[in-house]
């Protein structure tokens, strides 16, 4: 005797879990292992520029070391305020000035760009700037 299963609701494909639903787990699985809450930007104003802070940034929205520069200084309370070059006059300006004494490549700066005390630094580096928080003893 032959079984026939063609038209039985218990069939294999019946059993197999729909990709779309795999996929939306596996998101959400990746999502909450990958999230972190944001950090408040502190922009540059009369406000936060009156007690002088430890850092001057000069920024963009999207940079993913501009979050990374946030996230550090508000997790160890480094007190800066930064200037968004696309959204800010001022900002905009500081970041070209920076720009003309960069370096002889010709190579223009990225960001962010980090203003501490005299010094200049472009990108995060979070060993340079430690060491010139400590050299400054602002850390």
């Amino acid at each position: 005797m032959v079984e026939n299963n063609q038209g039985s609701p218990n069939t294999k494909n019946s059993r197999q879990p729909n990709g779309l639903l795999i996929f939306a787990l596996l998101a959400g699985f990746v999502f909450a292992i990958s999230y972190r809450p944001s950090i408040e930007t502190v922009y540059c104003n009369a406000e936060t520029l009156s007690p002088r802070p430890d850092i001057i940034m000069l920024s963009t929205s999207w940079c993913p070391y501009c979050v990374q520069a946030r996230r550090y200084f508000a997790h160890n309370k480094i007190r800066y305020c930064e200037y968004d070059i696309e959204k800010n006059i001022k900002g905009k300006k500081l970041y070209d000035h920076a720009n003309r004494y960069a370096d002889k490549t010709g190579m223009p700066l990225g960001t962010p760009v980090l203003f501490i005390g005299e010094h200049q630094l472009s990108g995060f580096d979070r060993n340079r700037i430690e060491e010139l928080l400590i050299k400054l003893k602002l850390l």
